[in-house]
């Protein structure tokens, strides 16, 4: 989870870097500012929502055979007391950079809110007016303008900055900056962010100033007003400020204002920049090698002229699955509870399903001549049909003593998945052909099993610990029964007298 986290981040600085170098050299002069305001605010959640599209690329892809594949899935989960890995260090790091930041976006709304009810507040229009005794520089924030007015205050000012502040209301220019600070917070490890919030709030600044000198203001004094308002207490770093940005560059735009803006074409431009950028971080396509044996996957991926699962990476799964099962080992042999030691019984066999196809493909282990198929003797099947019967004859008698139609349904239900099952099982299976040991052969195991039993009959008689006297004597009942067993099959294979 850490590392697909990390891999998830990286994509979204990617993404919000490349709109940032676009704005930066295509847009940032250009006067269009409501262009490059659109483009800046439409970046920010593309950047978050690409990387998660499910994109096959058309660059890459890879080359793998059918059992590697199916030994990918994933295994059941069993969570395990390993030390916290480095990428489980970044991840907790990063999210205690976002929490604080998180924290400091809460702190300064709790400060906005002291301040505007520690102050009088007058209804302006559309707007509240809080007039602040401390001489701070003016802003806005929402439908809020927080002003300070000395006794010597400038009427003509005052109304300058209140119509500039009222552009920052009316197009919502707080709401764009409340959501630049969230991608601030989540991308805070990224450099470019901090560059990219700045861009947005030089652009509310240029809209703003364009509105003023529209509504017929003298643009010369509205200069001298920013140089005096250039002077001042500690800004709130997510309002929207009349002194925002630097003065010399609001200047020269100021300048260009009556340009006709190209914005919206070159915005075009961006569409094949983040299709590319989309498609060179999609994931990779998956090619099966059909019919192709491990030796040859190599030239299978060369004919195609894609890269093949390396030889390392098969090693390192291989390790991982070793690994997995010594740990699953480790918990079965020391768990009492039956439907656990059940569950990790299927886990261990999920794992060494998948080692052994991992190293077939190694070259470590010998390959299965017929896959999917398993052969067994009469006698086995015999005794896994009657295992069968047992089971299908118990889910009967549950649904004939079902009292709800709800139980008969879903024991119904039960009934007709253990007939597929057992069909697909049986499907798997064919009856081995083992040829019939002859007599001398019969005899010649039975006079060694007699051989074994004497010898442990005289060490049970000798040992004197009670767990290993314990073990020696199911071991001799064990070949008690095989010995009964070679004296039938020898009784039968007894030609008859004629």
């Amino acid at each position: 989870m850490g590392t697909q986290l990390i891999d998830y981040l990286f994509k979204v600085a990617l993404f919000l870097a490349a709109g940032y170098l676009f704005y930066h050299f295509l847009l940032r002069d250009d006067v269009n500012f409501l262009g490059n305001r659109l483009f800046l605010l439409f970046m920010m959640p593309l950047s978050f929502l690409l990387p998660l599209a499910p994109l096959q690329s058309p660059f890459r892809s890879l080359t793998i055979s059918p059992d590697v594949l199916a030994a990918l899935p994933a295994m059941p989960a069993v969570e395990t007391a390993a030390a916290p890995s480095f990428a489980s260090v970044i991840v907790f790091l990063y999210w205690a950079g976002a929490a604080l930041l998180m924290l400091r976006i809460l702190f300064h709304l709790f400060h906005l809110y002291r301040l505007q009810h520690s102050h009088p507040r007058e209804r302006l229009r559309n707007v509240t007016l809080v007039r602040v005794a401390a001489p701070i520089p003016p802003f806005s924030f929402f439908n809020r303008i927080f002003l300070h007015t000395p006794k010597n205050s400038d009427a003509g000012e005052i109304e300058q900055i209140i119509s500039h502040e009222s552009v920052h209301i009316r197009q919502l220019h707080s709401l764009d900056i409340l959501v630049m600070e969230v991608v601030v917070a989540l991308q805070w490890f990224n450099p470019v962010v901090w560059f990219y919030r700045k861009a947005l709030k030089e652009t509310h600044e240029y809209l703003a100033d364009r509105e003023v000198i529209a509504q017929g203001f003298n643009a010369d004094g509205y200069r001298l007003l920013l140089f005096e308002q250039q002077f001042g207490a500690k800004l709130f770093e997510f309002a929207s400020h009349l002194k925002q940005s630097q003065i010399k560059r609001r200047m020269f735009m100021m300048n260009r204002m009556h340009r006709a803006g190209k914005a919206p074409f070159k915005i075009i431009l961006a569409l094949p920049l983040i299709a590319l950028l989309a498609l060179a971080m999609a994931r990779p396509r998956l090619i099966l090698a059909k019919g192709a044996p491990a030796d040859d996957k190599q030239e299978v991926a060369q004919k195609q002229d894609k890269p093949a699962m390396s030889e390392q990476d098969l090693k390192d799964l291989q390790v991982k699955l070793e690994e997995k099962a010594k740990f699953l080992e480790e918990k079965l042999n020391s768990t009492t509870d039956p439907e656990e030691k059940q569950k990790l019984k299927q886990a261990l066999e999920n794992v060494y399903k998948k080692r052994q196809v991992v190293m077939t493909e190694l070259g470590l282990a010998p390959k299965q001549e017929a896959k999917g198929v398993k052969y067994i003797d009469e006698e086995k099947l015999k005794e896994l049909m009657l295992k069968l019967d047992e089971k299908e004859k118990a889910l009967k008698e549950l649904y004939a003593d079902a009292d709800t139609p709800e139980k008969k349904e879903k024991i119904k239900q039960d009934l007709n998945m253990f007939y597929k099952k057992r069909q697909a099982l049986l499907s798997d299976y064919r009856v081995a052909k083992v040829e019939k040991p002859s007599r001398e052969e019969l005899e010649k195991k039975l006079q060694k099993v007699k051989e074994i039993r004497l010898k442990l009959k005289q060490a049970l008689a000798e040992e004197k610990n009670e767990e290993k006297a314990k073990e020696l004597k199911m071991k001799f009942a064990e070949l008690g029964e095989i010995e009964e067993k070679l004296k039938t099959k020898l009784a039968e294979s007894t030609p008859e007298r004629p």
